[in-house]
Order: structure tokens, then sequence, then C-alpha cells
């Protein structure tokens, strides 16, 4: 191959590194959205976000091998495509293996989610002080995906204490009314969200999950499209110096 169509070649390879760049900061970005996602609907409690731990690990790692290959691309050095090549190889097998992990545990997570979900709940609707913070926690998750209960406001009469549902469960009242006024309102005229807030949060994981996979198969397409490149200016780069040699 010529000098221009190396060339061309050497830095199609840098600006691919470059996206390669660009996806990581989106793999870490998308993991940690996830992983605060399924923070802040397990009712406070932090378990099952190991995949994703793994995922910024995968996506730091992306950064730093991405930015290894532009060397090498840059230098026009043989070795060093191999060794970029060998990296992407083994993101490529670790990918896989975290996305094979997720989406066996992903049902475990969401079964754990379930429970806790319901735990977190029944102390929502204590009146002690300690709990204060369940309580918290439950309006914002009505507030936010505008559901009421776990399976529906109906959550809050069917055991002890009896109560009426929380005013996060009423849906936004714009007027200058009085909050109590607005409360008293939304119960009387039974204007609650009528959806629970299970089905809300996993949906909505689900949907931060899917993205994971989304960008996890993309990118895997691109590093297979920059091992193939590399591959191919590393091949290259060694004919130009067998054809220079016998010259």
């Amino acid at each position: 191959m010529d000098g221009c169509g190396m060339s061309c070649i050497k830095y199609l390879l840098v600006v691919f590194n470059a996206i390669f760049m660009i996806f990581g900061i989106v793999i870490i970005a998308v993991a940690c959205v996830d992983m605060g996602m399924l923070k802040g609907f397990a009712g406070m409690e932090t378990n099952g976000h190991e995949t994703d731990a793994v995922l910024i690990a995968v996506g730091v790692l992306i950064i730093i091998v991405a930015a290894f290959g532009c060397f090498g691309a840059w230098k026009e050095s043989p070795k060093l495509l191999y060794i970029f090549v060998g990296c992407l190889i083994l993101i490529i097998l670790l990918e896989l293996s975290v996305g094979i992990a997720a989406a066996a545990l992903r049902p475990q997570i969401e079964g754990t989610m379930k429970t806790q979900l319901r735990a977190s709940f029944i102390k929502n609707k204590s009146t002690r002080e300690e709990d204060s913070v369940y309580r918290e926690f439950w309006d914002k998750i009505q507030n936010n995906l505008e559901c009421c209960g776990v399976t529906g406001p109906d959550n809050y009469v069917a055991s002890e204490p009896r109560l009426n549902p929380s005013y996060s469960c009423c849906p936004p009242d714009d007027s200058d009314r009085a909050v109590e006024i607005k409360r008293s309102d939304c119960i009387s005229l039974n204007k609650y969200y009528q959806q629970g807030c299970e089905d809300k949060v996993l949906s909505t994981i689900h949907s931060a999950g899917l993205s994971v996979i989304v960008c996890g198969i993309l990118f895997c397409f691109l590093e297979v499209v920059g091992i193939v490149l590399a591959l191919w200016l590393a091949h290259s780069i060694k004919n130009e110096g067998k054809s220079r040699e016998t010259a």
C-alpha cells in the first residue's frame, strides 16, 4: 500500500480511538446513572451494583486503551498496535462477561428490590422519627414517578396503621390554596395516582439496563472495527518496511 493509503488508515484509526474515548465516557455515565437508580429505588439499600461498578472500570480501561491506540497509530509502531489489538480483545471478552452476568443477575436484583420496596413502604407508614427517611424516600418516588403505594393507593389502608395516602400521591395542584386544603380536596375526591410504584420503578430500572446493553453492543461493534483498522495499519507498516529493505 502506498504512503497516502497508509496515512489515511492511520488518521482513521486515530479518529476511531477518539470515538472510543467518548464511548468510554458514555459507558461510565450510563453505568453511574443505572447505579444511581438502583440505589435510589432500593429503599436506601446498596446491594446489586457490582455489574455497574465493573462497567465503570471497563469504561476507564477503554479510555486508557484508546489513548494508547492513538499513540501507537501516530507513532506507526506495529508492536504498539498489536498490543492495542490484544487489549481490545480482552475488553470485548470482559464486556461480554459483564453483559452475561448482568442479564443473569437482573431478575435477582429486581426480586430483591421488590422486597426492599415493600419493607421500606411499611416503615414509610410509621410515625417514628427514625423512620422519617423512609417517608422522604417514598414522597420522592411518588412525586417523581407519579405513582402511589407499592401496587396502588389501597396499600395505605390495607394494613396497620391505616392511613390516608400521602399528599405526594396527589397530582400537582398549582392553585394558590393552602396545602392542607389541597390535600383535603385530593382525599375527598380520590384524585390519587392509581398506579403502584413497584411497576414504575422496575420499568425505569429495566430501561436503564437496556441503555447499558445497547451501549455495550454498539461499542463492541466499534471495537471490532478498531481491531481491523489496527491490524490493517500494522500490516501496511510492516510491508512498507520490507519494501524499503529490498529497495
